[in-house]
């Protein structure tokens, strides 16, 4: 316990004076309008803040020693297509968080991992998968008087202005991968798909989410691994052109030439799949529905942070308490000649969990995470990719750890050519043991 208390101590002090951090997220609408929607909250032992929206919420938080809360969102907040409402949420704290939001319902969940919102953008390009119900792409405004250009593929483009913490969603019965949303000032957007079978035609249908980088945030190489449960054709992916003429190579091999809002879908290669283009490309990456996989799975979308954007360290939890998932996984890809010095909560990575990804030198590995609750961190001395997944009875999420154009509560990668200072390891270090006291027990979620 005297541990505990001194890495609680320590996180506190190392986050004193920092900049305050606010997420922005809101919530497209799920199948049916039941289970529950939660923000999950990490950081700093003890860090406090609160969750509002221009609505009227204003729900109070507290980290405690555990460095983690889970704060409910009434369900009657979900977004309803066409409408201007007040049903952005906002979350701030004078101290950096990272923070997932999860919209969970028996047999459709998704998971999104929520960006820093000094990381919000004017210009996105948006990913969805649509074939039985709607696609859908929100935006949230986070200073009045923003004005948004929605340019949806298939319909006429269309403004609408918005002052801070109103929200706007457009949804469709076509495809919206590769539909444009700009604006006068930072949005958040997100988007997927009410309920979606993944591949077409393969069931369950589930309800698929993700908050979109800007186009800035993105890159032109992306590593592609397959999760646990994608049976023998692996998850599925789609490459989305920002600029025209944008050539894709798939393990070296032209699979196709994209204008802006053009998309190619792949499925992963068992060895893995290195994605290129010559522009900037958004990538994300699809679980399949369980009647292809044969194991408890269904679909779910995330973004694939690209190559360059990745961080040497993290800290992220999986969903607890009253949304908790039977099994967790983190998978994650990285240099071959670092495989050694992976830690996942201060313990050495099994290294025969990791296959090589085809000659690229980058080795991909799926970790069972299950018995774990609350923050816990992963460390290399290099860059590498995380993603993390859940599974159910016909049911899943999908997201990623965080990136280097948003690492909330992660260690930020140091300016170019600057040594990384020493605290960070210290932090890294106090994130661990707090974590390490959560695994094997449900959070006990602390409200100030």
């Amino acid at each position: 316990m005297k541990r505990l208390l001194l890495a609680a101590t320590m996180m506190a002090g190392l986050t004193t004076g920092a900049s305050a951090n606010n997420l922005f997220f809101q919530m497209n609408t799920n199948y049916s309008g039941a289970g529950v929607r939660q923000a999950f909250i990490f950081g700093a032992a003890n860090s406090t803040g609160s969750v509002t929206s221009a609505a009227g919420f204003n729900q109070a938080f507290d980290l405690g020693a555990a460095g983690f809360a889970v704060v409910d969102i009434p369900l009657s907040t979900e977004l309803s297509s066409g409408i201007v409402q007040d049903y952005g949420y906002k979350i701030s704290s004078g101290t950096n968080l990272s923070a997932y939001f999860l919209s969970r319902q028996p047999y459709t969940t998704d998971m999104s991992y929520v960006i820093d919102g000094s990381k919000l953008g004017t210009n996105y390009v948006i990913a969805g998968y649509q074939n039985i119900y709607p696609d859908q792409m929100s935006v949230q405004a986070t200073v009045d008087n923003t004005v948004v250009h929605f340019a949806p593929k298939g319909a006429a483009a269309f403004d609408v202005t918005l002052n801070a913490g109103q929200t706007y969603m457009y949804s469709a019965s076509t495809q919206l991968t590769g539909s444009k949303i700009t604006s006068s000032a930072p949005i958040a957007v997100f988007s997927g798909n009410q309920c979606t079978n993944v591949p077409t035609g393969v069931g369950a249908c589930d309800f698929i989410n993700e908050q979109m980088p800007s186009i800035d945030s993105l890159s032109t190489q992306y590593l592609l691994a397959r999760t646990p449960r994608t049976g023998a054709n692996g998850d599925a992916f789609r490459v989305v052109a920002t600029a025209d003429n944008t050539q894709v190579k798939v393990n070296g091999v032209v699979v196709a030439t994209l204008n802006t809002g053009d998309y190619y879908e792949g499925r992963v290669d068992a060895s893995g799949s290195v994605v290129d283009a010559s522009s900037k490309v958004l990538v994300t990456q699809y679980l399949i529905g369980q009647g292809e996989a044969g194991f408890n799975t269904d679909p779910a979308m995330t973004l694939v942070p690209g190559s360059d954007q990745w961080l040497k360290s993290y800290v992220f939890a999986t969903p607890s308490g009253n949304a908790a998932f039977p099994t967790d996984y983190i998978s994650i890809v990285i240099k071959t000649s670092d495989l050694g010095s992976l830690m996942v909560d201060g313990v050495i990575a099994n290294a025969a969990l990791f296959n090589a990804l085809g000659a690229s030198g980058y080795s991909f590995g799926n970790i069972d995470v299950s018995s774990t609750s609350g923050p816990f961190s992963i460390t290399a001395n290099s860059e590498f990719q995380l993603l993390l997944s859940g599974y159910d009875n016909y049911d899943s999420y999908f997201t990623y750890g965080g990136a280097a154009f948003s690492p909330g509560a992660s260690p930020p990668p140091p300016p170019s050519g600057v040594p990384e200072p020493a605290t960070w390891a210290m932090m890294i270090g106090g994130f661990a043991l707090a974590g390490a006291a959560m695994r094997r027990r449900k959070v006990a979620v602390r409200f100030a």
